[in-house]
């Protein structure tokens, strides 16, 4: 798991491992689950979590989830103290992995993108944990999101 805090916005990355027994159309069981996901970060890192939060989280099927957490300030700021309270959105996507060295061999199964001086990398068959995790050493960073569709649709394909 990797925490990005950046002033209302927390986006927390979960790997499949994280999120395996997880149903995500059951909207009330992913909102128990992020609560208590919250509550761990709140209690082993001591960071502050409460209030109203909009939650959308960006799954895909190889790599796993990316939840952006972005709390919302309220009019009534005393109405949600020392509680959470959430709005969940799913979005099945699929990421792209900024890279700047290619093996051959495990990114023979991904489709390589260009843009400028960039390359990034978009899965085009099952991948395996092991070979997730020999990608995640060489991958700068993970694009996702209406990010992800704005590099594809600027980007040239290289193979």
């Amino acid at each position: 798991m990797k925490v990005i805090m950046d002033d209302n916005l927390v986006i927390l990355f979960l790997n499949k491992s994280y999120i395996e027994s997880l149903d995500f159309g059951d909207k009330e069981s992913i909102q128990k689950y992020l609560k208590q996901l919250l509550l761990k970060l709140k209690n082993n890192y001591d960071l502050e979590f409460s209030g109203y939060y909009d939650m959308t989280l960006y799954i895909d099927k190889n790599y796993g989830v990316i939840i952006e957490a972005k709390r919302e300030e309220l009019e009534y700021l005393d109405y949600f103290s020392n509680q959470i309270e959430m709005n969940t959105k799913v979005v099945k996507d699929s990421f792209l992995y900024e890279i700047t060295d290619i093996d051959d061999f495990i990114f023979s199964k991904f489709i390589l993108y260009k843009v400028k001086d960039k390359l990034y990398a978009k899965a085009k068959e099952d991948i395996s944990d092991i070979e997730m995790g020999l990608i995640m050493e060489k991958v700068d960073r993970i694009i996702y999101g209406s990010k992800a569709s704005e590099v594809i649709r600027r980007s040239k394909v290289v193979r």
